[in-house]
């Protein structure tokens, strides 16, 4: 018992809490930057795309579902950030087990620009990489996590 400045005694409780958060801190600073990758990547894939369609000769019916694909790509990746980050700070392994997941389909869109896109620019593969190593640190960070959560 703890007493009050009234001079009353108050009970003071015998449980001990645990106020140690498990969020994983060098998991969500790379998913803040990678979010800004994101736009990054997004913006400088369309422009090399534009100049792609106007410079290349692409054929038919090619053009259009790389660039769809670019859309893709980048709304997998903005759903796959804010699903990790938000399974990071709730400590929800549900949500980074969907993270983790949603980060293979992002990975798969990058080797795509890599590897089968039509036309590969150096710049290309230089920024796709860029997102597969993100990709990759993310998915390492959130297995310690998750098994940070546990413990």
């Amino acid at each position: 018992c703890v007493e009050c400045e009234g001079g009353g005694i108050m009970p003071v409780a015998k449980q001990k809490v645990d106020f140690l958060s498990k969020s994983s801190l060098p998991l969500q600073v790379l998913i803040f930057f990678n979010g800004c990758y994101v736009a990054l990547w997004f913006l400088a894939n369309i422009a090399i795309f534009i100049w792609k369609g106007v410079e290349l000769p692409y054929p038919a019916n090619r053009l259009g579902p790389e660039v769809f694909l670019i859309f893709a790509v980048v709304i997998v990746n903005v759903v796959r950030l804010f699903l990790g980050s938000k399974g990071n700070k709730t400590e929800n392994r549900v949500l980074l087990i969907i993270f983790i997941v949603l980060s293979l389909f992002a990975a798969l869109g990058n080797i795509f620009f890599i590897i089968f896109q039509t036309y590969v620019l150096r710049i290309e593969m230089v920024l796709n990489v860029i997102s597969l190593v993100f990709i990759g640190l993310e998915t390492l960070f959130a297995i310690f996590a998750m098994v940070r959560f546990v413990s």
